[in-house]
């Protein structure tokens, strides 16, 4: 990608793109009331199209779940995590992005602004804390702009997806095993957290808390690294278990520990007196995740992937200044991250080929999320909408 300029295309070329597409699009559409009904979509309704994608596979993603739950602003196509084929774009964004028609990619989440008056726009690695894209600001992001603008077709839970001139997004080898590339940009997160965050390195010993969606992409990422050691914590529910077992599969050792407020102890009996280089965070815990800090190697991090509503516990500030170790908060990834994600998956040797992909159609969406949000859904983290299906 070359830029992320602000330029519209015209009502004419946007109409002009979708002749590549059928007249109706099927795409899930999700709802303010948490429910979701497949419809079928003119994308000729499109005002503003820079280019049209063939979605391949849209992962699910803790956020999506949140999202649906607390209920959206407005109906949407969801699906943030999405890979697919280009049908068609302007001359204009075929230079922009540095793609032919036919091209796979993988589309990171923001749709930043562009505008010249953005700081964040204006330094290349951080336009996704753009005031416009930001989760808790804008939300000007894919799968979350809702059905009433243009076509509705801005989630990767479609059959086809429309790109505007904020779109971001990488192009993937054409041979990449279509469950691999599902995990680019979960694992890119993991990438930055773990490797270019945490400092993992040949010889790291690296502790993850949480076996989820990210919790696995991190052992991906640990391994990736050269780590000598990879410590995952879960619980002793049958999804917990069920993922330890997968993390295991991946070259980890495995904690059951049930009691969120002994997060800490568990560490450290694991660890012995050896500690780890890098702790990561990846559930939320909040203050029993600052606690872990007493098992950090000397220049050791902890890596807070997420938000926990416990409240904040003391933290020995003498063992992170005697250890020049360090507590650092992250949010997606930095598009390095995302190129170096997609070079290790295409070397096929990050573990993920171990965890089990949920293949699931656009009629089976809203089945899909009610069964996860009652924790009676699928136990495999790696959960995937094909619209193809």
């Amino acid at each position: 990608m070359k830029d992320h300029g602000s330029m519209v295309a015209s009502p004419h070329t946007a109409a002009t793109l979708a002749t590549a597409l059928p007249y109706a699009v099927r795409a899930a559409v999700s709802s303010p009331d948490s429910t979701t009904t497949v419809q079928a979509i003119n994308p000729r309704l499109a005002t503003s199209a820079a280019g049209w994608l063939k979605v391949e596979s849209s992962a699910l993603c803790g956020t999506d779940l949140d999202l649906y739950q607390q209920g959206l602003r407005h109906p949407t196509v969801m699906g943030h995590h999405v890979v697919g084929e280009i049908v068609s774009l302007t001359p204009v964004m075929q230079w922009s992005w540095d793609v032919e028609v036919g091209d796979r990619v993988a589309l990171e989440e923001y749709l930043p602004c562009g505008r010249p008056t953005c700081a964040a726009c204006l330094q290349p690695d951080v336009y996704r804390f753009c005031p416009d894209a930001d989760l808790w600001g804008g939300q000007r992001r894919v799968g979350m702009l809702g059905l009433h603008e243009g076509s509705g077709l801005h989630g990767g839970n479609a059959e086809y997806m429309e790109l505007s001139t904020q779109t971001v997004l990488h192009k993937l080898p054409r041979d990449l095993d279509s469950n691999l590339a599902a995990w680019t940009q979960p694992f890119a997160n993991a990438v930055d957290w773990v490797i270019n965050i945490g400092g993992a390195t040949s010889g790291s010993r690296v502790a993850i808390i949480g076996p989820g969606y990210h919790g696995i992409a991190a052992v991906a990422a640990a391994r990736a690294g050269g780590a000598q050691e990879i410590v995952v914590l879960g619980r002793n529910s049958r999804t917990s278990r069920d993922r330890l077992e997968i993390a295991e599969a991946m070259g980890a050792s495995i904690v059951v520990n049930d009691d969120a407020s002994s997060t800490s102890a568990a560490l450290g009996r694991h660890g012995k007196t050896s500690g780890f280089d890098v702790i990561v965070d990846t559930v939320g815990l909040g203050g029993p995740a600052l606690q872990t800090t007493e098992h950090l190697r000397k220049l050791g991090r902890l890596v807070l992937a997420g938000l926990g509503d416990t409240p904040v516990a003391e933290v020995n500030l003498k063992t992170l200044v005697r250890g020049a170790s360090g507590v650092v908060g992250v949010r997606g990834r930095s598009p390095q991250a995302l190129t170096r994600s997609i070079e290790l998956l295409a070397a096929e040797d990050t573990g993920l080929q171990h965890v089990p992909s949920i293949d699931v159609g656009l009629d089976g969406v809203d089945e899909l999320f009610h069964t996860l949000l009652d924790r009676t859904g699928p136990s495999s983290p790696h959960v995937v909408v094909r619209p193809s299906l």
